[in-house]
């Protein structure tokens, strides 16, 4: 098991400590997705295992809880076992704790490749509220679903559309536009 201190990381930098700075962002990566939902519930993430083991990727799935007293967020790999405790998450850039429940009236929900969301993950543009949206994603019986307001999922379709208009690789572009198109589209009743 892991533990560590979200603080210890600030400084890495990914010239001198590559293997610290992807770790860091590991860790982020969960505090991200641990911090979108409200405390109290377990996240199937839609984060994949960073461990290889027998130099093999895990097929697992990352689950995600968080307590906010006293601030930990905990996680472990469906698959392999891997585990660990977060602290000193509070009030960092990638605390996204979200004002509103994941059973609230009026949200909507997403289905999403682990691809599209792979995608997603690496926009540098997001507002705060499609960080929660993005970085909240949880697996259901192998798919990948992400809950959000009607405005948030609209603001969400804009900033990956934002994004894929200044993506000179054509490829890439081609991907989040069809993304944002696919995100916009839950939001006309009827197709």
């Amino acid at each position: 098991m892991l533990s560590a201190d979200l603080t210890h990381f600030e400084q890495t930098d990914p010239q001198i400590h590559p293997a610290a700075w992807r770790l860091a962002e590991h860790l982020r990566g969960i505090i991200r997705a641990a911090s979108a939902l409200p405390t109290g519930y377990t996240l199937e993430s839609a984060l994949p295992c960073r461990r290889r083991p027998a130099r093999r990727t895990c097929p697992g799935w990352l689950r995600i809880s968080r307590q906010d007293i006293p601030p930990y967020v905990y996680w472990e790999c469906s698959n392999c076992q891997d585990s660990g405790v977060i602290q000193g998450w509070q009030n960092s850039p990638y605390d996204l704790r979200p004002p509103l429940r994941i059973d609230a009236p009026g949200l909507i929900t997403v289905e999403v490749t682990d691809e599209e969301h792979a995608a997603l993950r690496r926009l540098q543009l997001l507002d705060l509220e499609s960080e929660r949206v993005v970085w909240g994603a949880c697996r259901d019986n192998g798919r990948v679903l992400m809950t959000a307001t009607d405005e948030d999922l609209d603001d969400l379709a804009a900033s990956v559309a934002f994004e894929a208009n200044q993506m000179q690789d054509r490829r890439r572009q081609r991907r989040l536009d069809e993304l944002s198109d696919k995100l916009a589209a839950t939001l006309t009743p009827f197709g």
